[in-house]
């Protein structure tokens, strides 16, 4: 059985922060509010994750409106940018096992009514950087590199890498963690 427990988490970037050490903190400080919900007895396995969207070594996260959006993906029309996800596990206990995953995305130029349109087609307002490459990202995305699910937001790769380096992949295909 699988348990959500939203994490009680301050997501604002220090000053000074760089994108990579923002992510980990996070899903660092993610996992340690999980680790306070639990029961002390409940020793099952958890995993937190944030996605973050950075260009010029700056975050951008979700958008706070629909102008916001417009402006994010402006920024991003003909350009590269980088997706991070962080990942943060325990598998049981206390003991964090942490991780990051990064691709690179290039977009197409596009204009102001090309990116209205592609808003109007899709739910933005939970996205980090105002798109989801999984939803009509053909409108946007000219190609990318690296690994798809960690644009999306859940890098599979760094998952099972992390849980293999931990000698925890056995136990995932014996049933033993679900």
């Amino acid at each position: 059985d699988i348990t959500v427990m939203p994490p009680h988490v301050d997501e604002s970037v220090l000053p000074g922060e760089k994108p990579r050490q923002y992510v980990e903190r996070i899903v660092s400080q993610k996992m340690d509010s999980v680790i306070s919900l639990k029961s002390p007895d409940d020793n099952r396995p958890a995993v937190t994750a944030d996605t973050i969207v950075t260009v010029d070594d700056s975050i951008l996260g979700k958008p706070e409106s629909l102008d916001d959006a417009v402006d994010m993906l402006l920024r991003l029309s003909g350009r590269e940018h980088r997706v991070m996800t962080g990942l943060c596990m325990t598998l049981g206990g206390s003991r964090k096992i942490t991780g990051v995953e990064q691709s690179r995305v290039y977009f197409k130029k596009i204009l102001e009514p090309q990116v209205r349109a592609y808003l109007a087609a899709v739910e933005y307002r939970d996205k980090a950087g105002s798109y989801a490459i999984q939803d009509h990202g053909d409108m946007i995305v000219h190609h990318f590199e690296g690994s798809l699910s960690n644009i999306i937001g859940f890098p599979l790769r760094l998952f099972f890498s992390m849980l293999s380096s931990a000698g925890a992949l056995s136990l995932l295909y014996s049933g033993d963690i679900s």
